[in-house]
């Protein structure tokens, strides 16, 4: 038995010992090497901003650093290239049954198939006014109510509200947002119609966030769409403009942010004499249309030579089976996917691509839910996001350290080039 008993407590002394952990570091350790600041810079921005906010109370030195405008654009530049979609998330905007701005992981979306809505400090949120996302890049978010816009990044929180449109009286209002490469600057542009007028052009206005003031700039020949939200790619502005049943029914209305001047380009050769509904995008830096037909299947298009109507290439014709149905409260169409899922058909129902995946799948917003589409086998699927509101608008956006407020970073600097 006292052999036993020792043998036993030998076995627990060993179990304690091999528990035991074992300290890296002591007071007679010698002190670990100090990396280079280039160094501390590379590895820091390749984080997700979440880390380096909590990172920023380590020391001076890191604090200023994270804080620094060029730090934000090199951590921009590696998140937007990232392919596997880990730096980029979902706002999900709602006004029913009641005003949400959550967000949610485009990677835990794409490879989870599932996530949990967070909810967004929204600086608009306010009872009862639904919140409009009129456009985004580089981590920033234009956003409106009826009374207010501000420029917002989801990510840090910060925003900053834009000052009175200095209008004397305002119907009706809509917004763009892009970047004006030439002055380094972020720009918001403005129409404000006056329907007491009797006229049919809005005043256009142009916001620039340095100045932080509005100015009057020249209207568009083409009828800007009154409510539509604006894509911004290759420097500029893009709508989409019907004109009329024919061939071409629609066109798409361009402004450049940086020379502020208007242009078209040209839509993709479709195979009727016009489509009944289309969204634009962006897609790997390029502009995308889906283009709905109304027979069996909607197409997905991307120019991936900008201006260049030739470079029109089409990615994906997505099928559907469209079946008239009358719905209690209106008599739009309803969309019937093939696996018999209905979907109301509100407007354009259909997004264009949230993102197009390296083995050609397609992950769209269709009716305020999210469809994933493989077409090597023809087949949908429906990725899951919990604690949220049942319909929504999905807007992709990239996480970055861009500041909206210049005034508040702009005595930061740091010391040395990365």
């Amino acid at each position: 038995m006292a052999a036993e008993s020792s043998s036993a407590t030998c076995r627990e002394s060993k179990k304690t010992k091999q528990a035991s952990p074992i300290p890296l570091l002591t007071e007679d350790s010698p002190p670990l090497p100090d990396l280079p600041p280039e160094i501390i810079a590379a590895v820091l921005s390749r984080l997700p901003v979440k880390s380096l906010l909590r990172l920023r109370c380590v020391c001076k030195s890191w604090r200023s650093l994270v804080s620094n405008p060029k730090f934000a654009k090199t951590h921009l530049s590696l998140a937007s290239v990232n392919t596997d979609y880990s730096n980029h998330r979902l706002i999900l905007s709602s006004s029913y049954p009641r005003t949400d701005v959550k967000s949610c992981s485009l990677y835990s979306i794409l490879n989870d198939k599932s996530d949990s809505a967070v909810e967004l400090d929204c600086p608009l949120k306010r009872p009862n006014l639904g919140v409009k996302i009129w456009g985004g890049c580089d981590g920033l978010v234009c956003i409106g109510n009826k009374r207010e816009v501000c420029i917002w990044n989801p990510s840090t929180g910060k925003y900053k509200g834009l000052p009175d449109f200095e209008m004397a009286y305002i119907c009706y209002s809509w917004f763009g947002f892009g970047y004006d490469e030439g002055i380094d600057d972020y720009k918001v542009v403005g129409f404000f119609f006056d329907d007491r007028t009797g006229g049919f052009e809005p005043e256009v206005k142009v916001y620039t966030l340095r100045s932080d003031s509005w100015r009057r700039i020249q209207g568009s020949t083409h009828l800007v769409p009154r409510g539509a939200s604006a894509t911004f790619v290759n420097r500029a502005l893009h709508w989409i403009h019907w004109t009329g049943y024919g061939a071409p029914s629609h066109i798409i209305v361009s402004l450049d942010l940086v020379k502020e001047t208007y242009g078209e380009v040209s839509t993709p050769e479709y195979r009727r004499g016009y489509f009944h509904h289309f969204s634009m995008g962006v897609l790997n830096g390029c502009l995308c249309m889906l283009c709905d037909y109304y027979d069996d299947c909607f197409d997905v298009w991307v120019m991936k030579e900008y201006g260049i109507r030739d470079s029109w290439t089409k990615l994906v014709a997505i099928p559907y089976v469209s079946h008239p149905l009358n719905h209690p409260h209106d008599s739009s169409e309803l969309c019937i996917l093939e696996n018999g899922e209905v979907l109301e058909d509100i407007g354009s129902p259909y997004s264009a691509p949230l993102c197009l995946l390296e083995d050609g799948e397609v992950l769209l917003d269709v009716a305020t839910r999210l469809v994933r589409y493989n077409p090597k086998d023809g087949t949908f699927s429906y990725p899951m996001i919990h604690n949220c509101s049942p319909s929504f608008t999905a807007y992709p956006y990239t996480e970055s350290l861009v500041s909206p407020d210049f005034d508040a970073d702009s005595g930061v600097q740091w010391q040395h080039q990365y």
